[in-house]
């Protein structure tokens, strides 16, 4: 008899209880840390959910990937309620990983150096670029050139803000992003193997090492790094704050302040 797994069942048993364990190895923060760090990863959650939900439900429409029968048993926008799960339990994976093997997100002169901001942009517009020609050269690279058109942005913008110190403190968003991928890897090539969702040979590379698509490899290890270089840059960005009021700053410059109130009028 063949095994299969539910979309649901695949979460209970893959994903859930690393999750379970992560949350029980958080580390004891205090106050302000602690109310920080569950904000950067309540803040993420929102972000992974509106920013790849257009992506993804795009993706299955043009059949890049499908589901078992069975495996589903609620859609909104093509996109079954196990994979609306997967947007937050991987991105919360990631950052609680991140925390309990720890960062320093202390602010140093010299994070704001333009050449790794520089790079990074460059490094964005270029996966961005070449992502949508890949996907108007051939329907094999479908996948491929949409998942780099996808990563291109986050890319840009991530690091024209913080290159400087993605840059100097590259050791622990790497980890974050790559042993979270590597678990999900396999649990993915599980998942493939009993039917959960199959992923197309007509819009992929055929590149499949140890039978999992480059893809879905090339997948999670982006979700990761976006999800991991977000987290860090969101404390680093309040620590420089506290030390020298620059967001105090912006908002001043940025938003005039109201006739009445503290303007003599």
């Amino acid at each position: 008899m063949e095994l299969s797994l539910t979309y649901l069942q695949f979460h209970l048993v893959f994903t859930l209880p690393v999750f379970v364990t992560l949350w029980y190895l958080a580390p004891a923060y205090d106050r302000v840390r602690r109310r920080r760090a569950a904000t950067g990863l309540v803040i993420l959650v929102t972000v992974a959910f509106a920013y790849t939900t257009p992506w993804g439900s795009h993706m299955i429409r043009e059949g890049v990937w499908w589901y078992g029968d069975g495996a589903v048993l609620v859609r909104a926008l093509e996109i079954p309620l196990g994979e609306y799960m997967f947007f937050a339990i991987q991105t919360l994976l990631v950052g609680m990983y991140l925390h309990w093997r720890g960062f320093d997100p202390t602010f140093e002169a010299g994070d704001f150096a333009p050449e790794p901001r520089l790079a990074g942009i460059v490094a964005g517009v270029v996966l961005s670029v070449g992502g949508l020609g890949l996907v108007a050269l051939t329907d094999s690279a479908l996948y491929l050139g949409g998942l780099l058109a996808w990563l291109g942005p986050v890319v840009a913008l991530q690091w024209g803000v913080g290159g400087g110190y993605l840059a100097r403190q590259p050791r622990a968003w790497l980890e974050a992003a790559v042993v979270p991928a590597v678990y999900l890897w396999v649990a993915d090539r599980i998942a493939i193997e009993m039917g959960t969702w199959t992923i197309s040979s007509t819009f992929t590379t055929g590149f499949a090492p140890l039978g999992l698509p480059v893809e879905e490899m090339l997948f999670f290890l982006a979700a990761g790094l976006m999800s991991a270089t977000g987290l860090v840059l969101w404390e680093w960005v309040l620590d420089w704050n506290d030390r020298t009021g620059g967001l105090n700053a912006l908002v001043r410059e940025t938003i005039p302040p109201v006739a009445g109130r503290g303007t003599g009028e």
